[in-house]
């Protein structure tokens, strides 16, 4: 009986399903690009310059000093290199210093990197717009981002003072010839970060000694590396945790041979990072994103919840006759709540289905052909994004979203339920 009164006024029914279906589809669309941004801003900042992973020693965490290397740090590449899961690993130095050029001076935070291995962690190493990345391992070479070359005035070949203090705590400086300029995923990144050759800043802050100079990887603040899947990092952060605790545990057995200075530098306990530590505000927004896109999506529910409220009012006002005319033939107020209720019900639950195949069929077709936003590049770009969003299929919120579409549509049936109930049979089956 209740699908038959549905269809009673084809039109006004036709009409409630298609904004019923209309709301759900703008919904799972918006929920679906939403999250593909989040996560092209994600795996931008990932690849750019925060790495999947990171590891530090205890004593850089708590005071990045340039004197807090990481300790063994051929022990810890080793045990990277037995993860499976990871892909690439690239050590780093990191310092703070002033750039000045002819034209200005600017603060900057300069990596001492490894090229072969800073590439293949990192995609802002391998964005080089212009000339190259560094080329020999001492070699006076230095590669600036965009804004910063921009700011300072400078191009490629052109001269660059660097200016740092180093072990000794004394004021270094040096002069760098610009080789590159590379576009990085972020334009405040561009600004402040800058990359020279470990070797060579390593030699000039006096970190190398005759016992280092022939390793690959000799000194590093950083360890940065990549895994397969950065969603699923717990085995391998829990495991480089169990082999640090390994390394402490020899240490303290070594303790009473070694002298104290020997011991105190390598009981140094590791810091290991995953992204969402490294970077918080990228963990923050995975958190958030699920919730704010169900309180969006309940919002666009509640407008369509006030609409099926109206049409289920105006058809028990048409029906008033109808309505007590069953009442007096014997049905009871228990089954008259329940054919209203079971009424709204289906009128909801019949867009809600077309709704999500069109909000699935649109997003499984943008995800391939992406969005791009033309004139906002700029603005994109300061946040690390690209102006072509590719959204993605969310189907872990259909199943919530057809509970909000029960929810609402329960609670919107409920008054024109009660006003049914409360018409009088005889005075009802009077009105014309």
């Amino acid at each position: 009986m209740a699908w038959r009164n549905i269809w009673r006024s084809p039109w006004r029914s036709i009409v409630v399903i298609g904004s019923m279906a209309l709301g759900v589809w703008a919904g799972i669309f918006m929920m679906g690009w939403a999250t593909g941004l989040n996560d092209a801003r994600t795996v931008s900042l990932l690849d750019d310059n925060v790495g999947h992973g990171r590891i530090t020693s205890a004593a850089y965490e708590a005071s990045p000093e340039a004197t807090a290397l990481i300790p063994h740090l051929p022990r810890v590449l080793e045990n990277l290199s037995r993860d499976t899961a990871v892909t690439a690993v690239a050590p780093r130095l990191v310092l703070q210093a002033m750039i000045q050029s002819g034209s200005g001076a600017a603060p900057a935070l300069v990596l001492g990197v490894y090229p072969e291995a800073e590439q293949a962690v990192f995609k802002a190493a391998r964005t080089i717009t212009t000339g190259t990345f560094l080329g020999e391992r001492e070699a006076d070479e230095i590669v600036l981002g965009e804004e910063l070359a921009r700011r300072l005035e400078v191009e490629i070949d052109d001269r660059v003072v660097l200016t740092f203090q180093d072990l000794a705590g004394e004021v270094h400086s040096a002069l760098f010839y610009v080789v590159g300029l590379y576009d990085g995923a972020s334009n405040l990144l561009e600004e402040t970060m800058l990359y020279v050759p470990a070797w060579n800043i390593a030699t000039q802050m006096g970190m190398l000694d005759s016992t280092l100079l022939g390793r690959e990887y000799p000194v590093a603040h950083q360890v940065n590396f990549r895994v397969k899947d950065p969603y699923a990092m717990d085995p391998t952060v829990d495991n480089l945790r169990m082999q640090d605790s390994l390394r402490l545990h020899h240490v303290f057995i070594r303790s009473r041979i070694e002298s104290l200075a020997a011991l105190e530098r390598d009981s140094t306990p590791l810091v290991i990072k995953e992204w969402r530590s490294i970077s918080p505000e990228l963990g923050y927004a995975d958190e958030i994103m699920a919730q704010s896109l169900l309180l969006f999506m309940t919002i666009i529910l509640l407008a369509m919840a006030f609409g099926i409220l109206n049409t289920m009012l105006m058809a028990i006002l048409e029906r008033t006759r109808e309505l007590g005319m069953l009442m007096a033939v014997g049905m009871n107020k228990r089954r008259l709540f329940f054919l209203i209720v079971a009424e709204t019900l289906l009128l909801s639950f019949a867009g809600l289905p077309i709704g999500l195949v069109l909000g699935h069929g649109t997003l499984a077709i943008t995800s391939r052909t992406g969005i791009t936003l033309q004139g906002v590049e700029k603005g994109l770009a300061e946040f690390g994004l690209e102006s072509t969003i590719y959204p993605i299929t969310v189907p872990e919120f259909y199943l919530p979203v057809a509970g909000l579409v029960f929810i609402l549509s329960f609670l919107s049936a409920l008054y024109p339920a009660r006003k049914a109930l409360k018409l009088n049979p005889i005075e009802s089956m009077r009105v014309l």
